[in-house]
């Protein structure tokens, strides 16, 4: 290959250096610059949200034993099979709900569905 080559070579743009991120637009509709959005400040609420749940997932899961043998009464053996299928069901139903997301309905509107069904089975255990 000669200069002559190298300087009739098209020369492809990358995406990545423009300013603006293509066809993307924030929640009031303006265009994303792309230096103010994503990299650190996403990536902390996403850690963040992981340390809560996973607080949240521990929390439960040291207690459940004793709120099912306590105040509900079940057997040891009983409490720790139901501590397991409780397990099992937080394990595998984010698959479900990502493959629902993706094929059906989309992540806005299955996310909104999860949260009143959250909210409704909620209300109906603490409340009945």
């Amino acid at each position: 290959m000669n200069d002559n080559d190298v300087s009739t070579t098209t020369r492809i743009e990358s995406p990545l250096l423009n300013e603006f991120v293509d066809g993307a637009v924030d929640f009031k509709n303006r265009p994303v610059l792309r230096s103010k959005s994503g990299c650190w400040r996403s990536s902390y609420f996403i850690i963040g949200v992981e340390v809560a749940e996973r607080f949240a997932y521990y929390g439960v899961s040291a207690n459940l034993i004793m709120y099912l043998t306590g105040p509900l009464g079940q057997s040891t053996a009983t409490a720790a099979e139901n501590v397991n299928v409780w397990s099992g069901t937080a394990s595998l139903l984010p698959l479900v709900g990502a493959f629902i997301a993706d094929a059906f309905l989309g992540r806005y509107l299955t996310i909104v569905i999860a949260s009143l069904l959250y909210i409704l089975v909620c209300d109906n255990l603490y409340f009945s």
